[in-house]
């Protein structure tokens, strides 16, 4: 059986292989059935579904959008720390509707945020849930002028 750090950097390796689709083939792959995405004070705000409804979209609103994995860490609780930044350029519409930040315009902005990084559950070799310490598609939105930066 594979580690709990080796399972994070297969997801992140088969993600970034041919996306878009390679991403919503390991995200069907890794995260378990009752995936759980979390907001930063815990709360859950998204399932396995919903991760690869937002891959898609992501895909279809920024050209040559990617993850670059930093680092990833195993830690005594048994959570495993990825470190990671994305890049990419704004280049079509961004419907941010059921945020309720509503449709952001194509910016043409080419970003490359700074260093994230996201806490993950996982249980017999499958993720079962996120949750976002610094950054993520936070920074991302803010560089597009989405939200205000932090």
């Amino acid at each position: 059986m594979s580690s709990k750090t080796d399972v994070i950097k297969m997801w992140h390796a088969e993600s970034w292989e041919n996306p878009p689709s390679s991403v919503v083939t390991a995200n069907e792959k890794y995260l378990s059935d009752d995936y759980q995405n979390l907001d930063k004070e815990g709360n859950v705000v998204g399932n396995k579904a919903g991760m690869i409804a937002m891959s898609q979209m992501i895909f279809q609103s920024f050209t040559g959008f990617k993850g670059v994995l930093h680092d990833v860490q195993e830690e005594e609780d048994g959570s495993v720390i990825m470190t990671f930044h994305f890049e990419g350029t704004h280049t079509a519409d961004l419907d941010l509707s059921p945020m309720g930040l509503g449709v952001v315009p194509a910016s043409g902005k080419k970003f490359m945020t700074p260093k994230s990084k996201t806490r993950f559950t996982v249980k017999d070799g499958q993720i079962v849930s996120a949750l976002p310490i610094s950054g993520g598609f936070d920074f991302v939105l803010a560089e597009i002028g989405a939200i205000p930066s932090a």
